[in-house]
């Protein structure tokens, strides 16, 4: 290496540390991600919530949900009792899951939601409609929360200090839902009362069960349950649910991950191990550069090896019919078919019962007795010591159908 690249080197080194150093000696800026993660102390994660719920609510009465609601309510012959609570800036369950969601609440169980977005299809079944708050006249987007109940109302309306967007109920039935609370931007500067008020928190009937949904999830979180004006919201909240029964407090529909997915969490989460990281990285990248200026040749070019994956399918499918062999055939066939099950719906095909069939309609969107119909008559082509011609065509017959059906 020349004196000349050596004085580059050693300028380029000085200066990358400085500009670690001043970045490592900054204070960590604010996260205002929209976690809601149980784990999260960033302002929006629910960590004091779920901290402080075992003192509003007896522990034995809590219990967590990772799995989606769809496979948590699946078991239609003894399916849970009690409340389903969701807590995030977006609920969204799709139709399928709503209405799983719905049929079980009608059988008398209580569904609690405070989110922003809340499914199109629980909304429409209830006779509900949300707008977003979209007033610019203010330039700060303050809400201000209060509770509609005479014996819970606030003297004054509990203030979250930071700005937010809004969503409000403006459409309800009015002969079947009670107006829990209320919510308004901060306007004319004045936090000591709510001058426009718009429903955000509401409770419904549905059937024998009970929907109650909340369009501030914020009123849930650190930053705003820190506040010791705000101390008595969230719990006065909670007070609507029902004071016997589990409760149910989904973990899935969260904005942040439970669990770190990357081996490098835990040097990428510490500002300190990061910038070492970032240090190696970046000096293994300055010496090659420098070494493979030096050292590199010329790669020679090699013709890649030609893809006969066709000619050699050709050629054992060709065997396979020569030989007749229809059994040796089939089994293939259903490997296939369980293979394709496996890959595009995550489905385990070791015990091809009754669920595993009501799991794969639900998932394929084929009707069940189709589903059923193949399921069954692959077990049987199993069974057989001889497969027909007949047999071989219907079981391809059957399986190109469900394929086709969705």
């Amino acid at each position: 290496m020349s004196k000349r690249y050596k004085i580059m080197a050693v300028l380029l080194v000085v200066f990358l540390s400085l500009l670690i150093i001043g970045e490592a000696t900054q204070p960590e800026p604010v996260n205002w991600f929209p976690g809601y993660g149980k784990q999260d102390k960033i302002p929006f994660g629910t960590y004091v919530f779920y901290d402080q719920l075992p003192s509003i609510i007896d522990k034995d009465r809590l219990e967590d949900v990772n799995i989606p609601p769809f496979e948590f309510l699946l078991d239609s012959t003894d399916p849970p009792e009690g409340t389903y609570l969701f807590l995030n800036s977006s609920v969204y369950n799709d139709a399928s899951e709503s209405t799983k969601i719905l049929d079980w609440v009608a059988k008398g169980n209580t569904l609690f939601v405070a989110s922003k977005a809340i499914s199109e299809t629980i909304l429409d079944s209830l006779c509900l409609n949300t707008e977003y708050l979209s007033e610019t006249s203010e330039l700060k987007k303050r809400p201000l929360a209060n509770l509609s109940n005479p014996s819970l109302k606030a003297s004054k309306p509990y203030r979250l200090n930071k700005d937010v967007g809004t969503v409000y109920f403006d459409q309800i039935d009015t002969t079947q839902t009670t107006i829990l609370g209320v919510y308004d931007l901060i306007r004319n500067n004045d936090s000591t009362k709510i001058l426009e008020p718009k429903v955000n928190f509401i409770k419904t009937p549905y059937r024998k069960g009970t929907v109650i949904l909340n369009t501030f999830p914020e009123g849930f979180t650190n930053v705003f349950m820190l506040d010791s004006l705000n101390a008595s919201y969230t719990a006065k909240a909670l007070s609507y649910l029902p004071k016997e029964g589990k409760i149910y407090l989904d973990q899935h529909y969260k904005n942040s991950k439970a669990k770190a997915v990357s081996p490098l969490y835990l040097i990428l989460t510490n500002k300190y191990l990061k910038w070492s990281w970032y240090t190696l990285l970046i000096g293994a990248l300055i010496w090659i550069y420098f070494e493979g200026k030096r050292k590199q040749r010329s790669i020679p070019v090699i013709k890649p090896l030609p893809n006969q994956t066709l000619d050699y399918t050709r050629t054992i499918a060709g065997m396979y019919l020569d030989k007749k062999d229809n059994h040796q055939i089939a089994m293939h066939q259903i490997n296939h078919l369980l293979e394709y099950i496996r890959s595009s719906y995550t489905l385990a095909t070791d015990h091809r019962d009754s669920a595993f069939i009501e799991k794969l309609a639900a998932k394929s969107g084929v009707e069940q007795a189709t589903v059923k119909n193949l399921i069954d008559y692959t077990i049987t082509i199993r069974q057989k010591a001889v497969v027909t011609e007949d047999e071989l065509i219907k079981l391809n017959s059957l399986i190109e159908n469900f394929k086709n059906s969705h």
